[in-house]
């Protein structure tokens, strides 16, 4: 259980975990849920649970008005948590009460314009002494990415940066260049959701990508299953699922217990398909 043995431990960098991971034959489960969704104490439990039952990594999205690279499951979260008044603050103030006890990475998942709207520096900091060890930020551009990067790096967090199936060589490169986390590899063109089966292309450009970067690849956007897990494990150093877990608090609304239930014996089957 990864449990913090006195609060202020030092956290394990993402990149670090996975590699860590990837020595004891394991892929990484990186697991995604919006900050505040269905409310922000059953999302702190949500985290804990998530924690005991085999996650290595949360991704913590901040909710945001106007989520265009997100499917209709997430959209909905993110109208829930907005509807609880859940802004950065918030967010922050949940990683906070999670790391009291917990030493489990996390990413803070979100769209630009909030971190610009709070100040880059101003945020960094935050997220530094909140607790959380990495920033993605799904609609920034790598070519757009040098001041975020600088102020990421001042506070020795991670920035991870999405690559898809249509990035072109020249911007693999580029975010290649500027990672100092591992790269999330979008699976599908599109939005996120959860998908019956795997792009037939999904594994070449996988092997292209590897080519062209030695940084740790977790894929996401469609993964839902222990069968999607097993069909990549050999190919990637993680995976990453947010709708299907999502789905389950969506379906358990009225039953706060039914949701931690649910989604602790899904990680539980996640994890199990991510040995080696």
């Amino acid at each position: 259980m990864p449990l913090l043995k006195k609060t202020g431990q030092t956290k394990m960098k993402l990149i670090d975990k996975i590699k860590s991971n990837n020595k004891s034959r394991k892929i990484s489960f990186v697991s995604y849920i919006t900050a505040g969704d269905p409310d922000i104490n059953t999302s702190l439990n949500i985290m804990k649970n998530l924690a005991e039952n085999g996650t290595d990594i949360i991704e913590l999205g901040v909710p945001f008005s106007d989520p265009i690279s997100d499917g209709p499951i997430i959209q909905k979260a993110t109208e829930r948590a907005l509807s609880n008044k859940v802004d950065m603050k918030k967010v922050l103030d949940l990683v906070k009460k999670f790391r009291k006890n917990y030493s489990t990475p996390i990413v803070i998942f979100g769209y630009y314009n909030p971190f610009l709207k709070y100040g880059l520096n101003k945020i960094m900091k935050d997220i530094k002494a909140a607790g959380a060890n990495g920033v993605l930020v799904v609609d920034l551009p790598p070519e757009e990415a040098e001041e975020i990067q600088d102020a990421v790096n001042r506070q020795s967090l991670e920035l991870v940066y999405l690559v898809a199936p249509t990035s072109t060589n020249k911007r693999i490169q580029t975010i290649a260049k500027l990672s100092n986390s591992f790269i999330y590899l979008v699976s599908v063109t599109g939005v996120t959701g959860t998908r019956t089966s795997l792009d037939s292309n999904l594994v070449p450009f996988i092997k292209r990508l590897k080519k062209q970067t030695k940084r740790p690849i977790c894929v996401g956007f469609g993964i839902s299953t222990p069968k999607h897990v097993l069909e990549l494990k050999k190919n990637v150093d993680g995976i990453v699922i947010g709708s299907a877990i999502i789905k389950i608090i969506e379906e358990n609304l009225k039953n706060k217990k039914e949701i931690i239930k649910k989604v602790s014996n899904f990680s539980k089957k996640i994890s199990e398909a991510t040995k080696i």
